[in-house]
């Protein structure tokens, strides 16, 4: 029996599948690359049972992301509740690391120059979106001090508190550190649009150059929010932070001022997947900055 999802790409893509074969990476979703019977090749993804359908918002954020920035990223073809089609792009992986981390950085640099044109609320974004599979919470607001406050750090407290994962003392210091956000990072950087789940999962590479950027979480804000990200677990090589900075200077307070103070809400993220190891991460940054 064919899958009504299989039906449903003949019909809209004009062509049936004739090959299928599961993809690496697709922790929340089924993903398979298939060869249509005229010879494109393209990617679905299917959120699994037990997950949340993200596939409207990833369309979204893959759309915005084309017309509004150069970022190199997967053409949408079809998208409905359940089911995202998508380009198939190459992905070969690394053999000149340097080569692929200035590539990153070249395509990285130009997003963080898309600005957000709102400039009464340019912390945010219009929609809600997804960081993996919990929602990311996009409120505009004029200060990113608050944004980064409410919008981040609390509210991702707020979905791990009654997990059982972290303790109360846990949560009193994340509080008393949101309440000294003030003087620790800056009230009005440019707001820069973000991919917002920067890792080496999410990038695609082809020998010594990157051909596209994946599953973005995105808005608009702080720039080293990306930066902080790829520093955690981005997987690039060294070079990705002189490659940027060449194009983009970086601040010189971020490596000792507010690198780990960004890197605390990935951190949260994992702590509300995983668990395990990334409370104790989390609490030393914690710990650190009170």
């Amino acid at each position: 029996m064919v899958a009504p999802f299989v039906l449903q790409i003949e019909k809209k893509l004009g062509s049936k599948p004739v090959k299928s074969r599961f993809l690496d990476g697709g922790d929340i979703a089924d993903v398979s690359k298939l060869t249509l019977e005229d010879g494109r090749e393209i990617v679905a993804k299917r959120p699994r049972m037990d997950q949340p359908d993200t596939t409207a918002i990833e369309a979204m954020s893959l759309k915005y992301l084309k017309e509004q920035s150069s970022l190199p990223v997967p053409k949408v073809l079809y998208q409905e509740a359940g089911l995202l089609v998508i380009e198939f792009i190459t992905n070969t992986g690394i053999k000149d690391p340097a080569a692929v981390a200035k590539s990153a950085a070249e395509k990285l640099a130009a997003l963080h120059s898309t600005i957000n044109p709102d400039t009464k609320t340019p912390y945010g974004f219009s929609e809600d979106t997804f960081i993996g599979p919990l929602p990311q919470h996009n409120r505009p607001e004029a200060s990113w001090v608050d944004f980064f406050r409410d919008h981040r750090l609390l509210a991702m407290g707020a979905q791990i508190e009654n997990t059982g994962r972290v303790s109360a003392d846990f949560m009193k210091k994340l509080e008393t550190l949101a309440g000294k956000l003030g003087s620790l990072i800056p009230d009005a950087p440019t707001p820069s649009l973000l991919h917002g789940d920067v890792w080496r999962g999410n990038i695609l590479c082809d020998s010594d150059r990157v051909t596209a950027f994946i599953d973005p979480a995105i808005s608009y804000g702080h720039n080293e929010m990306d930066l902080a990200f790829i520093d955690l677990m981005g997987g690039l090589d060294p070079v990705f932070f002189d490659a940027y900075s060449a194009i983009s200077p970086i601040d010189s307070g971020f490596a000792n001022e507010r690198k780990a103070l960004y890197q605390l809400w990935p951190l949260l993220v994992h702590v509300k997947l995983f668990g395990g190891g990334y409370v104790a991460q989390a609490e030393a940054i914690m710990d650190r900055y009170l």
